[in-house]
C-alpha cells in the first residue's frame, strides 16, 4: 500500500539513472526501481547515480513553490496574496497548507535519494571491484547533499526526524529529534564529505571540497547564533575559520556582473558553490521561477502579474545600487535581453492603448520580479521550454554568501567587526553592486543584515538570516519583521494616470500583519501527523544512549 503523503513511504524510491545520447550529467533522472546489483560496475556508474542528487527533477517538490514561498514571502521580500500561496505572505499558514506539505516531503525525498546511495552503493560497488576512493567520493556527494537538505529542514521546522536508512522509515513510530542533534548529524555528514571530495571536479556543478566547506561554515554560523549554547563562541570561531579557508585558498571569485548572475550563461560559474541543475526537458526538469514570477509581457507562460517586491524591500536599495534593477523591475527600467525580437523590453507600471483600455495592469507593488526571469526561448537560445522549464540553475549556496558568513562570524555575539578580511570581502560585494566600501572601518550587525537582504532577495534564503537573528534575540527579530509593514500596497487613486507612479497612493488602512514567536517554526504538515501521531511528541536526542 502506498501513501505518498508520508515520509516513510519514500523508502520505495530507489535511485537509478537513464542516460540519453548526451553526456551531460544533467540528463539523468531518478527512477522507481532498478537491479542495483547489476548497475554498480564502474566508477562512472556511481557518478551517474550521484548525478541525480543535483537535478531539478529530484528537487522539484521543494523548489517549484515552497522554496520561494517560505524563503521570500515569510522574510517580507515577496508580495503575493493568492490562496494558499499567499498564506506565507500573511503568515497565516496552517498545518494543512499544501505547499507546506510539499516542502517537507520534497526535502525528505532528497534525503531518501541520498540514503539509498549511502546504504546500497558501497557493498555492491566493492563486490564489483570498485576502489574505496571512488566509493567514498560517491558517499561524500550523497552525504553532502543530505546534510544540506537537513539544514534547510531544521531551519524551517526546528526539531525534525533524522533518518539514516530508508528501511527505518517503514516504522509505524517515528519521533522528531532535537535541533541540536540534527545539527550534529549535519556536521558529521558535511565533515565526511569534505574529507573525500576533490577541490575541483571535471563536471562543473558537482559538490567539491570548497562547496561543502562553505556549507559547513554556514551551518556552524546557525549553531553559533543560539547564543545560550555553551559552545556558541567556538562555533563562531569554526564558521570564521572555514569561511576564511574558502575565501583565501579556493581560488574562487565572484561572478563579475550581477546583471547576468541568474541567467543561463552563469550556470556553474566560480561563484556557484551548490546549485540545483536545470535543463529544458519538460515539466519538473527546469527552473520554474521564470514562469512563476514573470510578468505576462515578458514570457510565454507567466504567472507573476500579481507578484512583486514588497514596498519595504524596495526601500532597502540605494539609488546607486546596480543590483536593484536585476532583482525587480521598476518604472522605466530597460532590459535588452528580454523581448529581443522587439529590441528589448522597457518596464512600465501599466500599459494602455490609445483608447485608454488596459493592456497590462499595474500590480499593488508597482513593480515586478526580475531575478531568475529570463524571458522567452528566443531571448536565451532556447533556454526556456513550454512546460515551466528554464535552463538557468537555482543557487543553494553562493560564494558571496560565504563572504558574508565570514563577516557575521567575525561579529559573533557582538554588534560589529573591524576585521580586515571581513572589510575586504564586504567591499567586494558592494563594489560589484556599484557601491562604496564601508566608510567607518566597522561593519555592524544591522548593516550586514541589510546588505544580505539586498544581495540575496528572491533567492529563498533571507528567512534563514531572520532565523539566526531570532536565535540571537527573539525580540529584535520580531520587531524587524513587524516593522516592515508588509501589508502595504498601492491603489490607483487617479484613473487618468494609470501608467505613472503619481497616479497611485499607498494604502495605509490595511490590517497589520503581525508575526509572533510561534510562527518562526513551521508546523509539521497535518497529513504527516495524521499518519504518524508520534511526530507530535516531544523531540528526543538522536545520540542519546
Amino acid at each position: 500500500m502506498k501513501r505518498s503523503n508520508r515520509i516513510i513511504h519514500l523508502v520505495v524510491v530507489a535511485i537509478a539513472m537513464v542516460m540519453s545520447a548526451c553526456s551531460d550529467f544533467l540528463t539523468v533522472e531518478p527512477e522507481d526501481s532498478i537491479a542495483m546489483g547489476e548497475f554498480y560496475k564502474t566508477e562512472a556508474n556511481i557518478r551517474q547515480n550521484t548525478a541525480t542528487l543535483y537535478t531539478m527533477k529530484s528537487w522539484q517538490a521543494f523548489s517549484h513553490q515552497f522554496m520561494w514561498m517560505a524563503g521570500d514571502e515569510l522574510s517580507g521580500d515577496l508580495y503575493y496574496t493568492y490562496d494558499q500561496e499567499g498564506q506565507f505572505y500573511y503568515m497565516s499558514f496552517g498545518a494543512n497548507n499544501s505547499f507546506l506539505t510539499q516542502g517537507w516531503q520534497g526535502l525528505y525525498r532528497i534525503i531518501s535519494f541520498a540514503n539509498n546511495i549511502i546504504n546500497t552503493m558501497p557493498d555492491l560497488a566493492r563486490a564489483n571491484g570498485i576502489s574505496e576512493e571512488a566509493i567514498n567520493r560517491g558517499l561524500a556527494e550523497a552525504r553532502g547533499i543530505r546534510g544540506t537538505a537537513y539544514w534547510i529542514l531544521t531551519e524551517y521546522w526546528g526539531d525534525v526526524t533524522i533518518v539514516e536508512n530508508n528501511v527505518a522509515m517503514q516504522s509505524s513510530i517515528l519521533r522528531r529529534n532535537t535541533q541540536e542533534s540534527v545539527y550534529r548529524f549535519i556536521v558529521d555528514d558535511l565533515t565526511f564529505a569534505m574529507k573525500h571530495l576533490p577541490k575541483a571536479d571535471q563536471q562543473p556543478g558537482r559538490l567539491t571540497y570548497w562547496s561543502v566547506e562553505g556549507m559547513l561554515a554556514k551551518v556552524y554560523l546557525s549553531m553559533a547564533s543560539h547564543l545560550d549554547n555553551a559552545q556558541s563562541d567556538s562555533y563562531f570561531a569554526k564558521a570564521k575559520s572555514l569561511a576564511a579557508d574558502v575565501i583565501n585558498n579556493s581560488g574562487l571569485s565572484l561572478w563579475p556582473n550581477y546583471a547576468t548572475l541568474f541567467d543561463i550563461e552563469a550556470n556553474n560559474n566560480p561563484e556557484s558553490l551548490i546549485a540545483i541543475q536545470c535543463i529544458v526537458g519538460g515539466y519538473g526538469y527546469g527552473n520554474a521561477h521564470n514562469c512563476n514570477w514573470s510578468r505576462t509581457s515578458c514570457a510565454d507562460q507567466a504567472w507573476g502579474d500579481g507578484k512583486g517586491p514588497t514596498v519595504n524591500l524596495q526601500k532597502q536599495y540605494d539609488p546607486a545600487d546596480l543590483r536593484r534593477q536585476w532583482v525587480y523591475m521598476s518604472d522605466g527600467d530597460f532590459y535588452p535581453n528580454i523581448n529581443k525580437a522587439d529590441g528589448g523590453y522597457t518596464y512600465h507600471i501599466a500599459v494602455v492603448d490609445e483608447q485608454g483600455n488596459d493592456l497590462e495592469s499595474a500590480n499593488e507593488m508597482l513593480s515586478h520580479c526580475k531575478k531568475y526571469c529570463i524571458g522567452r526561448a528566443a531571448d536565451c537560445n532556447g533556454g526556456v521550454g513550454d512546460a515551466q522549464d528554464a535552463a538557468n540553475n537555482i543557487y543553494l549556496l553562493r560564494l558571496a554568501d560565504v563572504y558574508m558568513v565570514y563577516v557575521e562570524a567575525c561579529i559573533g555575539r557582538g554588534e560589529a567587526t573591524s576585521d580586515a578580511l571581513a572589510l575586504d570581502v564586504y567591499a567586494r560585494i558592494r563594489a560589484r553592486a556599484g557601491l562604496t566600501a564601508d566608510e567607518d572601518g566597522a561593519i555592524t550587525y544591522d548593516e550586514l543584515i541589510h546588505e544580505r537582504r539586498c544581495e540575496f532577495a528572491f533567492e529563498g534564503i533571507n528567512f534563514f538570516d531572520i532565523k539566526r537573528m531570532f536565535y540571537r534575540n527573539q525580540e529584535k527579530a520580531l520587531a524587524y519583521l513587524n516593522g516592515m509593514n508588509r501589508e502595504q500596497g498601492y491603489y490607483n487613486s487617479d484613473p487618468s494616470k494609470k501608467t505613472v507612479r503619481e497616479g497611485y497612493t499607498l494604502d495605509l488602512t490595511r490590517a497589520l500583519i503581525t508575526v509572533s514567536a510561534s510562527q518562526m517554526y513551521l508546523p509539521i504538515p497535518g497529513s504527516e501527523l495524521t499518519a504518524m501521531p508520534s511526530l507530535a511528541e516531544p523531540a528526543v536526542d538522536y545520540y542519546a544512549k
